[in-house]
């Protein structure tokens, strides 16, 4: 009958770090849900141009990504003690050491997270996007309504004056100043 004890306790301390590591991936799929919605509304965000909105969703996404930075120091160190001081294990790793039910769980969970992160990845680019052409339209306007200074060195008649100048247009933040 001890042996019986002795066995489910053993059994008990290792599959520990399998459901450590389960609800460890889905504290992280939570996140990235939770950071993808905040990407949508980053989306609505820019191309209302609220800017107070945006500040407003940057601080939220910071606040959730140093909750992800965090979470994945536990993970990294949970995986370090269950490595028994070998090389890093990766999650594929980890899988075979867990028993039929948890490994297709952690698969489904890693599938699910790695399914929200490609998605996060698209919004974030078509953010990217609405940022850059943002940027070009406020510049375009600048450039229209700063007038060009006036050429007041010489030239040579079939110089370009685009040489003094490399090409640059006035800007209104002067870095050499």
């Amino acid at each position: 009958m001890n042996t019986r004890v002795e066995n489910r306790r053993t059994d008990d301390e290792q599959r520990a770090p399998a459901l450590q590591l389960m609800a460890l991936l889905d504290r992280h799929l939570t996140l990235h849900r939770n950071l993808l919605q905040l990407a949508y509304q980053k989306t609505d965000v820019l191309k209302r141009g609220d800017m107070d909105g945006l500040m407003q969703l940057i601080q939220k996404e910071q606040t959730a990504i140093a909750a992800i930075q965090q979470l994945e120091r536990e993970r990294a160190q949970l995986v370090a003690a269950w490595s028994d001081g070998g090389h890093p294990l990766t999650l594929a790793d980890c899988l075979p050491k867990m028993d039929e039910e948890e490994r297709q769980k952690a698969e489904q969970l890693a599938s699910e997270l790695l399914d929200v992160i490609n998605e996060l990845q698209a919004v974030n680019e078509l953010n990217g996007q609405l940022i850059r052409q943002s940027l070009q339209w406020v510049t375009l306007m600048l450039d229209q309504l700063m007038p060009q200074p006036p050429n007041v060195n010489y030239t040579a008649p079939n110089q370009s004056t685009r040489q003094y100048g490399h090409g640059r247009s006035r800007s209104l933040f002067d870095s050499k100043a």
